[in-house]
């Protein structure tokens, strides 16, 4: 035998369940909150740097109005071959070689081999951009910022795009000669007796911020060519050290423009 529900019966079997539903729906993804939260503890929590690696200069630090002083200066374009940098220039000279082959296909090979060649063309200008994607990384200017746990560094694109990142000291990590190892950070030697560079200098950062983006384990450059402000302090910044800016004056000229983008404050 057969019973029907009564009409409101069914009605609020129909409410039960879609007060069920809200009763889910309404509390949200635990795994995703507690994510948040730990985000949030951490956040809220100090941060916590080495401090035996500090450096007492020998003379007083004199900071520009702005709260830096300059380390280092260079226009690394100046010194480098941009266009006609060997190999890559022999790579882009078979790119005509490689369509003449392409059109006239003196070989006679099958269509989809002679495609190669066409390929090829299209491949031998990658390292070309390679290369000038590495000039950004030149460094032009760095300046040491008050308190001497940080540096303010300049550089620029081959298409003449500046920009300015600011890194803690504690990311340097000085290279060797060849730039393929690490070099001792306490006892590497790489400027010569007047304070200048004896090789250019390679330091891998362990972040930088470029054009907005983080960027983990860069290499920056310092070209030998580039002047050496202050030899002691760049030294120092190059192997790591903070550095203890306690004795210092400030110099009130006011030379700078107004407005400048590079202002930390």
């Amino acid at each position: 035998m057969i019973r029907f529900l009564p009409k409101k019966g069914i009605s609020a079997a129909f409410s039960l369940i879609r007060t069920n539903r809200r009763s889910i729906n309404h509390i949200k993804n635990m795994l995703d909150e507690n994510r948040k939260h730990e985000v949030q503890r951490l956040s809220e929590q100090p941060i916590f740097e080495r401090t035996d690696r500090i450096y007492k200069p020998t003379y007083t630090v004199e900071f520009e109005r702005t709260g830096e002083v300059l380390l280092y200066s260079c226009d690394p374009l100046k010194h480098m071959v941009v266009y006609f940098k060997y190999p890559y220039v022999l790579y882009e000279s078979l790119i005509p070689l490689t369509i003449w082959l392409y059109f006239v296909n003196p070989l006679e090979l099958e269509w989809y081999w002679n495609t190669c060649n066409l390929l090829a063309a299209n491949l031998f200008w990658i390292p070309r951009v390679w290369y000038w994607r590495s000039l950004q990384y030149r460094i032009q200017r760095m300046y040491l910022l008050r308190g001497g746990k940080s540096v303010r560094i300049e550089t620029t694109t081959l298409a003449g795009d500046r920009n300015t990142s600011w890194v803690e000291n504690f990311n340097f990590h000085p290279l060797t000669q060849d730039q393929k190892f690490f070099d001792n950070r306490d006892d590497a030697e790489f400027l010569n007796e007047e304070g200048q560079l004896k090789h250019e200098l390679a330091c891998q950062l362990d972040d930088l911020t470029e054009f907005g983006v983080n960027t983990n384990d860069a290499i920056i450059y310092f070209h030998n060519k580039g002047v050496i402000h202050h030899p002691e302090l760049f030294e120092a910044v190059c192997k790591g050290y903070n550095i203890d800016t306690s004795d210092y004056v400030i110099n009130t000229a006011h030379n700078h423009r107004a407005r400048e983008g590079h202002h930390n404050h």
